[in-house]
């Protein structure tokens, strides 16, 4: 099985793959570079305002590059595929993702995992996938979901109270710890959310709702003194 005939880093030097978001973050003041085949912000002319944010306030980044694979199987099967991909020997915990192998995977329904890694990481993890579903009993089912799902990351102290301005996903730490993955509701729309740090959040949706997400999400973020940020500040925390 292969997945790279449906993923943007495919297009090698030919095109950059561009996210829903990518219109909004240039008329915010983004400065964009290609990297693994997409147009990314790195920036907003300012890095230092970038970590500002990130470490006082509260910030959000265009995340939809990530790499994102969806596994359908019976338990039995999925369970195989995944530890057969991942190396990860334990089996899925439901509401909770596991970070190995270079990617999160985090279990929607017992027969659904959500993949979900770097854009760099994204050939390894996809080989890594194909080779786990040829070798795993029974019918399996993997669909490249990259350009299927929007994301942006919540980041800093205030990344619970600027979901929660569109989201009523509870995601206090008691509730929702490290790892933690649920499906829901954001800002109306059918999407997922995922604790990936100490105060980060990743927000998926569908991807013809990204730049509605943008708008819900930069509206609330100015009410609390935030901002967007770009991926090199944001990575490097």
């Amino acid at each position: 099985m292969s997945l790279a005939f449906l993923t943007p880093d495919a297009v090698g030097e030919v095109v950059a793959a561009r996210t829903p978001m990518e219109r909004q973050a240039r008329a915010a003041g983004a400065r964009i570079e290609r990297r693994e085949g997409w147009n990314v912000v790195v920036d907003y002319g300012d890095v230092d305002r970038d970590r500002t944010l990130l470490a006082e306030r509260v910030a959000f980044a265009d995340r939809s590059p990530l790499v994102k694979l969806e596994l359908q199987a019976s338990a039995p099967a999925l369970a195989e595929l995944v530890a057969r991909a991942s190396g990860w020997a334990e089996a899925l915990i439901p509401g909770r993702a596991a970070y190995a192998g270079g990617a999160w995977w985090c279990p929607v329904t017992s027969n659904r995992v959500l993949v979900l890694g770097e854009p760099e990481h994204g050939a390894r993890v996809r080989a890594a996938v194909a080779e786990a579903s040829a070798a795993a009993a029974g019918t399996v089912s993997a669909t490249d979901l990259t350009c299927g799902l929007a994301g942006l990351a919540l980041a800093g102290p205030g990344a619970r109270e600027l979901l929660a301005r569109f989201c009523a996903i509870d995601v206090r730490p008691a509730v929702m710890p490290m790892g933690a993955f649920r499906p829901g509701s954001v800002a109306r729309t059918p999407g997922y959310v995922l604790r990936d740090g100490e105060d980060r959040l990743l927000v998926l949706v569908g991807w013809a709702l990204g730049e509605y997400l943008w708008s819900v999400v930069a509206d609330a973020a100015e009410h609390l003194g935030g901002g967007p940020v770009g991926a090199d500040a944001l990575l490097a925390g």
